[in-house]
């Protein structure tokens, strides 16, 4: 079972990302990012409220480069990560979500996010199961996850709406178990 939720936000560090709480000041960052073609392909157009619009049950991180200078400067705030967590103790739902800026895709750093929240989830949190569920047609997001030991479980047909809010589109469940 999991634990009950701590307050606040833990901070998270890689070995070349830190993952802290959200600051007002990060709002225009994370508003410019989402609103990038190479974000807002796959995210929905931010709320009025974003990045302050998620219930109590999510814990949304700053991704901040912190020990990758090839990549931008220390303290550079190159994306967002969110974790939800179900509290009923007879299901284990829980899951992950997160972009990045187009300038930090393909050097392994979805990754490193990935496994960081997903280890927190599991080492910390006391889950055993991880959810996880791109668009079925995004083949970068979806090698990503599978590195990071996530396993196809279905397809879930017409379940997202696309972010132009003119149709539906498929997403693939995958999940982590911590048993595997």
């Amino acid at each position: 079972m999991a634990v009950p939720r701590e307050d606040p936000t833990p901070t998270l560090v890689s070995a070349r990302v830190r993952l802290r709480a959200l600051d007002p000041d990060d709002a225009p960052t994370l508003r410019a990012l989402v609103a990038s073609p190479a974000v807002s392909r796959w995210w929905h157009p931010p709320d009025d409220d974003f990045p302050w619009d998620f219930d109590v049950d999510t814990t949304r991180w700053v991704v901040e480069l912190a020990h990758a200078p090839d990549l931008g400067p220390s303290g550079a705030v190159v994306g967002m990560v969110q974790a939800w967590e179900n509290d009923d103790p007879d299901y284990d739902e829980n899951g992950i979500d997160l972009f990045l800026a187009a300038s930090v895709h393909r050097h392994g750093l979805g990754r490193e996010v990935v496994t960081t929240v997903r280890d927190w989830l599991v080492d910390v949190r006391g889950h055993h199961l991880v959810t996880i569920d791109p668009a079925a047609s995004n083949a970068a997001a979806i090698a990503c996850y599978t590195a990071c030991g996530f396993r196809p479980v279905g397809v879930l047909h017409g379940r997202e709406r696309d972010t132009d809010r003119e149709g539906w589109h498929d997403t693939l469940l995958m999940q982590y178990c911590s048993w595997w």
